[in-house]
């Protein structure tokens, strides 16, 4: 009985004390963080863990021989670097990460890393380019803008332009989408992933001036938690 009454004082100024020290956290100035390491990729916050997970899945990638460019040399296949070239122009290629990655099906040029809203040239007068939203992509519906012109500000109309995608590797499809005419020369897909991690679309594109060809995109979008 006598350890009974010296304990329960204590167990009760105990609980005091714990409620005053909870109170104060919640009403600091000072926000309280999980002890959790991360980095910041333009405005997402992902964990390292997510990271490593993406990277090994990119890492997949670069061993299937279609290595980005992400380098301090630009002159690598892919890349345009004057307008003699096709491919991702030289000023679209990102230099720092590989979260969108595009290369010209058909060609020998490598998947390129490009900057969103970066551009590509399918031939000279064609210009295509991709804005991805949100970008990062942390959630898993991402929205893709295709916008077609001829490099003058002259856009291309009702071109017939769609989709397949699917998740790198995993076969978690295909999926199938056909943008609407657009009056523009922006030409709006949804994406609804299953899963995060690198997904693979190939944006087939009519060339609007010459019947019968066609230029295929194959662009990588990996989805971040």
């Amino acid at each position: 009985m006598g350890l009974v009454k010296v304990t329960k004082p204590i167990l009760i100024v105990t609980l005091m004390i714990s409620g005053l020290l909870l109170i104060g956290a919640c009403t600091s100035d000072e926000p309280v963080v999980a002890n959790t390491a991360s980095t910041s990729l333009g405005g997402a916050v992902v964990s390292d863990s997510a990271q490593d997970a993406v990277s090994e899945l990119l890492g997949d990638i670069d061993a299937n021989g279609d290595s980005d460019a992400t380098s301090a040399n630009l002159l690598v296949p892919g890349i345009a670097n004057d307008d003699t070239e096709n491919g991702v122009l030289a000023s679209s290629v990102d230099l720092e990460r590989n979260l969108l990655q595009v290369k010209v099906k058909g060609t020998e040029g490598r998947r390129v890393s490009m900057k969103n809203g970066g551009a590509i040239r399918l031939r000279d007068g064609l210009i295509a380019e991709i804005f991805v939203d949100p970008f990062p992509t942390h959630t898993l519906t991402a929205w893709v803008d295709l916008y077609l012109h001829d490099g003058n500000d002259a856009e291309y109309k009702d071109v017939k332009v769609q989709i397949d995608y699917d998740m790198y590797s995993m076969g978690h499809g295909p999926f199938f989408t056909i943008a609407d005419k657009s009056p523009n020369g922006h030409y709006t897909f949804r994406l609804d992933y299953v899963m995060f991690g690198p997904w693979m679309q190939f944006l087939e594109i009519p060339d609007p001036d010459l019947p019968g060809v066609e230029y295929v995109l194959e662009v990588v979008i990996v989805a971040v938690p």
